[in-house]
C-alpha cells in the first residue's frame, strides 16, 4: 500500500532512519532490563512525558503524562475506549462518508452506528438528537475522506451536544500536523476545560505506518481504569521502540521532521492541484477541499463508475481509492477518487497523473455493461 496515488501514506523514503537508527543502536548497546520485560500500564513513562510536552506546544492540550495511554495504532485506541466506556446496544455517531476502520470496530463491540452527513464545516449535528449517542467519532482537523476542517462553531456545537447527552467525543486528530496555510484551530480537547473528549493520535502519517504506535489523551478521572484495562487486555510490549521514540521527540528530531515534511507535502499538493485544474478543470476538485492533509478528492460525473476507474488505474500501475466506498447511506453517495500526493516524488506526479487521465478516459469510453 505505497505509491502514486495511494491516500493516507507518507513518503517513507524521507523518514530520518539514520537519526532514528543511532538512537535505537544506543539503546541496544546497554539495554535496561526494564525495557525488555512486560510493559507499563499505559506505555513507557518517558514517551508519555515527551508526548505531553509535544501536544502542549502543538495542539494546545494541557495534560499530565499519566493521562496518556500508548496504543498500537488507532484501531486499538478505539477498541479500548469503546470496551471501557460503552455497552452493546448503545449508539455511536460517525461521519458519512467516514473512516471504515472506526465504523468496523464500533460495530464489532456491539454499538449501533448512526451515520451523519458531512458538509464544508464537518459533521452535521442533527436538530433533534433522538437517542442520545454514547460516542461521537469525528476527524475534525481534516475530515476523512472529504477533507474539510471542522469550523469553530461546529466544534462548540458538538461539545454542547456531548455535554447535554452525556456522550463521549472520540477525536481522531487525523492529519492535524499537515496544514499548509492559516493557523490551526485548537483541538476539541483543548477548546474547553473538562471537555468530554477522548483525544486520539498516531505516528502513522508523521513517521511511518509500520511503527504501529498511537496514543490516547484521557480526562483524569478515566486514567486508572484505562491503564488497568490496557495492561489486562493487551499485555503491551515494544518498550525499546517507545524509548527510542521518546528520545527522538525529546531531542527535537520529530518536530524538525514534521516541519520539513510539511514543506515537501505542500509543494506536492500544489503540483497536483495545478494539474487537476489545468487538465480537467477546477470543478473536478471537491468543493470541501482544505489546505490540509495528505490527499485530495477528485470529483467525478455522477454517472461515472469510480470503482472501475480504480481497477483500470491499478492495472496501469497507479493506486487510488474510490470515494463511493466510504459512504454508507446510498442517497448521499458520490463517485470520486482519493488522490494521495505525499508518497509521490515531484518528478513522478505529472507522469502518474497522465496514467490516471488515461484510466478516466478509458472508463468514459467504455461504460460498464448493464
Amino acid at each position: 500500500q505505497w505509491g502514486a496515488f495511494m491516500p493516507g501514506v507518507p513518503d517513507l523514503t524521507e523518514f530520518p532512519h539514520k537519526k532514528f537508527g543511532r538512537i535505537v543502536s544506543s539503546l541496544w548497546r546497554n539495554p535496561s532490563p526494564d525495557l525488555l520485560t512486560y510493559a507499563y500500564g499505559g506505555g513507557l513513562p518517558a514517551l508519555r512525558e515527551a508526548l505531553a510536552q509535544h501536544l502542549a506546544l502543538t495542539r494546545s492540550i494541557d495534560c499530565d503524562p499519566e493521562q496518556i495511554i500508548i496504543t498500537e495504532g488507532s484501531h486499538q485506541a478505539i477498541d479500548l475506549t469503546t470496551r471501557i466506556l460503552g455497552e452493546a446496544g448503545e449508539t455511536a455517531w460517525v461521519e458519512d462518508p467516514g473512516y471504515w476502520g472506526a465504523r468496523t470496530i464500533l460495530q464489532a463491540n456491539g454499538l449501533h452506528t448512526v451515520h451523519l452527513p458531512v458538509d464544508e464545516e464537518g459533521m452535521r449535528v442533527p436538530d433533534a438528537v433522538g437517542t442520545p449517542p454514547r460516542f461521537i467519532f469525528v476527524t475534525p482537523s481534516h475530515q476523512y475522506p472529504l477533507g474539510p476542517v471542522m469550523s469553530l462553531t461546529r466544534r462548540r456545537q458538538l461539545l454542547a451536544v456531548a455535554r447535554q447527552c452525556g456522550s463521549w467525543i472520540i477525536e481522531d486528530d487525523y492529519d492535524s500536523e499537515f496544514r499548509f496555510s492559516g493557523r490551526p484551530i485548537a483541538s476539541l480537547l483543548g477548546l474547553e476545560p473538562d471537555a468530554p473528549v477522548i483525544y486520539m493520535g498516531t505516528f502513522s502519517k508523521t513517521l511511518y505506518p509500520g511503527l504501529r504506535v498511537g496514543y490516547l489523551v484521557l480526562p483524569k478521572p478515566l486514567t486508572a481504569a484505562f491503564q488497568a484495562a490496557h495492561a489486562e487486555l493487551y499485555r503491551e510490549g515494544h518498550l525499546m521502540t517507545h524509548a527510542a521514540l521518546a528520545t527522538f521527540i525529546a531531542e527535537g528530531h520529530y518536530a524538525a521532521h514534521i516541519r520539513r515534511m510539511r514543506m515537501l507535502y505542500g509543494r506536492r499538493r500544489a503540483m497536483l492541484v495545478n494539474l487537476i485544474e489545468r487538465r480537467l478543470g477546477p470543478e473536478w476538485l471537491h468543493r470541501d477541499a482544505s489546505m490540509a492533509g495528505l490527499h485530495l478528492v477528485l470529483t467525478m460525473p455522477p454517472d461515472m463508475d469510480d470503482l472501475r476507474v480504480v481497477e483500470v488505474a491499478r492495472g496501469k500501475g497507479v493506486l487510488t481509492r474510490a470515494l463511493s466506498r466510504y459512504y454508507v447511506n446510498p442517497e448521499g453517495r458520490r463517485p470520486g477518487l482519493l488522490l494521495g500526493y505525499a508518497c509521490v516524488p515531484e518528478h513522478d506526479i505529472a507522469r502518474k497523473f497522465e496514467v490516471l487521465l488515461e484510466s478516466l478516459a478509458e472508463v468514459a469510453r467504455k461504460p460498464a455493461a448493464a
